[in-house]
């Protein structure tokens, strides 16, 4: 199935019903509290400091969905020549605790089988950040997923509560929904929002770095 891509009318963040990017000091000590953190060793330029990585395990047994994902997404980023600095990557079954809005309600009455996340920091060439959130659920069947998917493009209507609200050091980014996509392959559905830190980033264009993670 084709990706989806583009922004949604009518509310200036997917799910939430508001809210903006917010720059942050880029000073803030780097990714406070816990959280799965990876280097990029081939995204990253020689000489600058990398990150280390505390764990990194794959998804549980038979959710179909897991770090195989985010690695992927990783590759197909650092291909299209974006300079990406850290990942950072965790696995569920309990999708209603990790989402909100209409979307856990789906989940409450559809429980989804897996659940991978992943949130990956891009820098530009000024050292500037943005920040894309990623998603991978694995449901019951077809019909689901399908359900599913057109719930996540509706504007409004919630999401898989993005990685970095939890882990890291931008937990207060707000994704607007501008650039966004999702695609569903079988029983998996993927979405993937992209969003500046800073308003001076001068990097490739967020929208077509989301629908990249999300292929």
């Amino acid at each position: 199935m084709a990706v989806k891509i583009g922004g949604r009318s009518g509310t200036s963040e997917k799910g939430s019903g508001g809210g903006t990017s917010l720059a942050l000091a880029l000073g803030i000590a780097l990714l406070a509290g816990t959280g799965v953190v990876t280097a990029i060793g081939n995204a990253t330029p020689s000489g600058e400091a990398s990150i280390s990585a505390d764990d990194r395990s794959d998804a549980p047994t038979g959710s179909r969905v897991g770090t195989s994902d985010s690695a992927a997404a990783e590759a197909r980023i650092v291909g299209k020549g974006v300079r990406l600095t850290a990942t950072v990557t965790a696995d569920s079954t309990d999708c209603v605790a990790d989402s909100y809005g209409r979307i856990q309600d789906f989940f409450r009455r559809t429980p989804c089988a897996g659940l991978h996340r992943a949130h990956f920091e891009l820098r530009d060439q000024d050292g500037d950040a943005a920040v894309v959130a990623v998603s991978w659920v694995a449901m019951p069947d077809e019909a689901s997923a399908r359900a599913l998917e057109q719930l996540m493009d509706t504007s409004g209507t919630g999401n898989v509560t993005e990685l970095s609200r939890e882990r890291g050091r931008y937990r207060t980014v707000r994704f607007t929904g501008d650039a966004y996509a999702s695609h569903r392959d079988g029983p998996v559905v993927v979405n993937a929002q992209a969003e500046p830190v800073t308003r001076g980033w001068t990097g490739p264009a967020l929208t077509g770095i989301a629908t990249t993670a999300a292929q």
